[in-house]
């Protein structure tokens, strides 16, 4: 398969690993590169290009700390299995991969979490948003500066990432009802839990950074910096 790789930064010390990729070159035998390989034998060309490109990214965001040639597995819901001492996070939309990773904090609770998406279409935001946010939040993202599909694809994408981060401490799914969108500034993004997660009180802030890139959006967060 035919890919970039590229990276950028949100935060001064996380590096973003970036690989854009063209879905068309990817062959069936590009998978063999990964361990877990047989595990998506039967998903459609798409899911098994972005899987690939989201490990490579992965694997270059473990080497950028001097982690080599380990490719993440698998885990039974489908996360993402990384080496010990390290925590990282994946990500894809259309065309291109995200991934990052962190060393583990042995003093408290470590994780990360990123997510892209693309930024949703006026009218399918109006369709969707009681999926993802309760009135409370609706009249403080329809109080913020942003239009409203631009803020709901934030709060969907920050709770993406917080999931992520969490999923590790917490041991289970849980959905969007589990945090709320506090506020929303340029560049950040608040979330207060709803309920006790892991380590985790009700009621504990996250605090998510967001870029927007072109017609899509990057939300970060990263448990440590709470």
């Amino acid at each position: 398969m035919q890919y970039q790789l590229t990276h950028f930064d949100i935060l001064p010390d996380l590096r973003i690993l970036q690989v854009n990729f063209v879905t068309a070159t990817f062959q069936p035998e590009d998978l063999f590169w990964l361990p877990h390989h047989h595990r998506l034998s039967s998903a459609v060309k798409k899911r098994q290009a972005e899987h690939l490109a989201g490990r490579i990214a992965a694997c270059e965001a473990l080497r950028f700390h001097g982690v080599k040639d380990y490719v993440p597995g698998m885990g039974l819901q489908r996360e993402p299995c990384w080496p010990p001492g390290f925590s990282g996070s994946i990500t894809h939309s259309g065309k291109v991969a995200l991934a990052t990773v962190i060393a583990d904090d042995p003093r408290r609770p470590s994780g990360v979490g990123i997510d892209i998406e693309d930024i949703i279409a006026p009218e399918v935001a109006r369709e969707i948003s009681d999926a993802i946010i309760d009135s409370a939040e609706k009249t403080l993202i329809c109080a913020t500066p942003f239009p409203f599909h631009v803020a709901l694809t934030l709060a969907f994408s920050a709770k993406e990432s917080l999931f992520k981060a969490l999923f590790r401490h917490a041991g289970h799914y849980f959905n969007f009802s589990a945090a709320s969108i506090s506020k929303i500034d340029d560049g950040k993004l608040t979330l207060t839990l709803n309920q006790a997660l892991g380590p985790f009180k009700k009621g504990h802030e996250f605090i998510a950074v967001w870029e927007s890139h072109s017609t899509q959006l990057v939300t970060l967060l990263r448990l440590e910096r709470e």
